[in-house]
């Protein structure tokens, strides 16, 4: 298992953030479809599909995969009141084929009326014996890099 860790500070509260995860807009830059089961209010659940290009899906990946691999997320939370100081979001990714499993756990914490620290834990774990180390090494930075442009989004606005 690798793990990972990235901060960021964003301008809203933790439901606006939650919000904005679920509005299909924040995902129509990424190509991505989003089917979403459940608002924030009754408990966030939603499943985003995104299209990966060769270059976001790691080498030792791309043999795994078909043609037009997919990026499949699935994002829940506990349910949020618009004044809530804390969440937290679990998404739980795969590429189908690949045999890479990604679990992230963000938690974000309102620290005063300018801003939320948002804390993301990502997890990758490869069960393929040999040379499961190795894909979860490669994959990664692209993960973390994939993350960190989601949460860099969400902190501009």
């Amino acid at each position: 298992m690798q793990r990972a860790t990235l901060k960021r500070r964003a301008a809203m509260w933790p439901a606006e953030i939650l919000d904005r995860i679920a509005d299909e807009g924040t995902w129509r830059t990424d190509g991505a479809t989003l089917t979403v089961h459940s608002h924030r209010v009754e408990g966030l659940d939603l499943t985003a599909s995104t299209p990966l290009s060769d270059n976001g899906v790691p080498t030792a990946a791309q043999r795994f995969l078909g043609t037009d691999p997919q990026l499949i997320q699935r994002l829940r939370s506990a349910p949020v009141a618009d004044t809530a100081a804390v969440a937290s979001l679990n998404i739980d990714a795969e590429i189908p084929g690949a045999p890479l499993e990604v679990h992230v756990e963000i938690t974000m914490v309102r620290q005063d009326d300018n801003f939320t620290d948002v804390l993301a834990v990502i997890e990758t774990v490869c069960s393929l014996p040999l040379v499961g180390k190795a894909i979860e090494s490669g994959a990664q930075p692209h993960i973390k890099d994939m993350i960190s442009v989601s949460l860099d989004r969400l902190s501009d606005l």
